[in-house]
């Protein structure tokens, strides 16, 4: 499984989480494999235009990432383990703005 979160900075586990999909400053995917966290990937954000944040949603979706919603949690290492243990919701629509 692969889990996108929205992060502030260069990215990985250590880095802040973003309170704003649409405007973060990049996504760490983290690859998870029974229930532990194997690998972690930087990828950079488009910028937030017209379709808010379900732009990188759908992109995240076609490419077989789930995203997960969580927005109370701080640090990405942190978010990571909640998805890895399978408490987090996935991100639907009602998570997203639509700006």
């Amino acid at each position: 499984m692969k889990i996108a979160i929205p992060t502030m900075g260069a990215g990985g586990l250590e880095c802040e989480r973003s309170g704003h999909f649409g405007h973060c400053d990049c996504f760490t995917v983290v690859t998870v494999e029974d229930g532990t966290i194997t690998a972690t990937e930087v990828i950079d954000n488009p910028p937030h235009e017209e379709g808010g944040c379900m732009r990188p949603m759908m992109g995240f979706a076609q490419a077989g990432i789930t995203v997960y919603f969580e927005n109370e949690t701080p640090n990405v290492g942190e978010v990571a383990n909640m998805a890895a243990a399978g408490t987090l919701p996935v991100m639907g629509e009602e998570h997203a703005c639509h700006h």
